[in-house]
């Protein structure tokens, strides 16, 4: 016989709302472990990042069951690295109920990747993201100047680096401008601080050159020249940057991302100017060199004008040669077509006195006419007597 009608005779107790219920619930499981905070391993799943509010929303799951887990902007801006699915992670946290769904969850206040550091998983996937964006590119680092006249150094104003760097610029090229952007360059603020001070020398005027410099350390202490802050501002900068971070083993991010990475400040200030007396030296032998240079050049283009000066009078001469010999043709013709060749033939010219009007025929002259006739060797006046057609 069903024996369902048997909860009819049941004393009938208190009726909870879902709400109730719920919040009777997470009463329960808060008031025994929800305050103390609770380490969990297992593998991410379904990861994602609310945008609007910053928190990130997952679920942490092994081989036979999954939580939910939520870590809020308020924590996870703490965190280096990102994480992702299928990452085996250990999380703290307390344990809590969401009263919306009617599900129990962890809010996770840390992580950290099993079986690798935080930082170091934070600095590999920073790499790979820059890397991706092209910073790390030789294409677009731009060569430190040959002769810097104003250099802006970003150091802690107290520390090795910058005595380092005044003594070798001092060395090597005395009375330069150095301008210092103090600035903190270990500890949590040192990220911050170092922005800050770069951001001051890019308002300066006739800036060539900027060295980022700290006096060596270890991985913590060097840490702030691994956020991503420090190597975009670094990418903004609008004259070369050289990373000196005082450190041969250990890159920085910062050394990745700068114009030029050396191993020292010293090394940094070594590259930022020539040696002043040997560049004295070198522009002496320039001047030299260009001397020398200067009179073979004038001693060729001379020589060069001699043979040109000769080439030229060969060629008017042979001009001049053949030109008169054209006169001398011409000269020829216009002689057998002159006149006097007539006249000497034994003929004569007679010209009506006293207009000089050449006589051609007997008939322009009448008696008494007074004539002039040219001979080839002298003329004679005459008086007509008689004509004759």
């Amino acid at each position: 016989m069903n024996d369902y009608p048997s909860f009819l005779s049941l004393i009938r107790g208190e009726i909870y709302s879902v709400f109730e219920l719920t919040t009777r619930i997470k009463e329960i499981l808060e008031g025994e472990i929800g305050y103390d905070y609770v380490w969990v391993s297992g593998e991410i799943s379904n990861f994602r990042e609310a945008y609007a509010s910053g928190h990130w929303y997952f679920s942490l799951k092994d081989d036979y069951s999954q939580i939910s887990a939520v870590c809020f902007k308020g924590s996870n801006q703490y965190i280096k690295f990102k994480p992702e699915n299928g990452m085996e992670v250990i999380c703290c946290g307390q344990i809590g109920v969401y009263e919306k769904q009617g599900i129990y969850q962890i809010n996770v206040r840390y992580i950290e990747p099993k079986g690798i550091g935080a930082q170091a998983l934070a600095l590999e996937q920073l790499k790979e993201k820059l890397l991706a964006e092209g910073l790390f590119d030789q294409a677009r680092k731009r060569p430190i100047p040959f002769l810097s006249q104003k250099i802006g150094v970003v150091t802690s104003p107290s520390g090795a680096a910058i005595r380092d760097i005044l003594k070798v610029l001092d060395r090597r090229f005395p009375n330069l401008e150095i301008l210092i952007s103090p600035t903190r360059v270990q500890g949590e603020e040192a990220p911050a601080e170092i922005v800050k001070g770069l951001r001051r020398l890019y308002q300066i005027d006739g800036l060539d050159l900027i060295i980022l410099a700290r006096g060596g350390g270890s991985k913590e202490d060097l840490w702030a020249f691994n956020e991503e802050a420090v190597a975009r501002e670094i990418v903004k900068s609008p004259v070369p940057v050289i990373s000196a971070v005082g450190h041969e083993i250990d890159i920085t991010i910062s050394d990745l991302v700068a114009d030029l990475r050396v191993a020292t400040p010293s090394m940094a200030a070594e590259i930022a100017v020539m040696e002043k007396d040997k560049l004295i030296q070198e522009l002496i032998g320039l001047n030299e060199r260009m001397a020398i240079a200067l009179r073979k050049l004038i001693e060729l283009r001379g020589k060069e004008v001699s043979q040109l000066q000769l080439d030229m009078t060969r060629a008017i001469r042979i001009k001049l040669d053949s030109a008169g010999l054209g006169l001398q043709a011409l000269s020829g013709k216009l002689d057998a077509l002159s006149p006097l060749k007539v006249l000497e033939r034994g003929y004569s010219i007679t010209q009506m006195l006293p207009s000089m009007r050449v006589i051609r025929e007997s008939k322009e002259l009448q008696s008494g006419d007074k004539v002039l006739i040219r001979f080839y060797s002298g003329k004679a006046r005459c008086s007509v007597e008689d004509t004759e057609d």
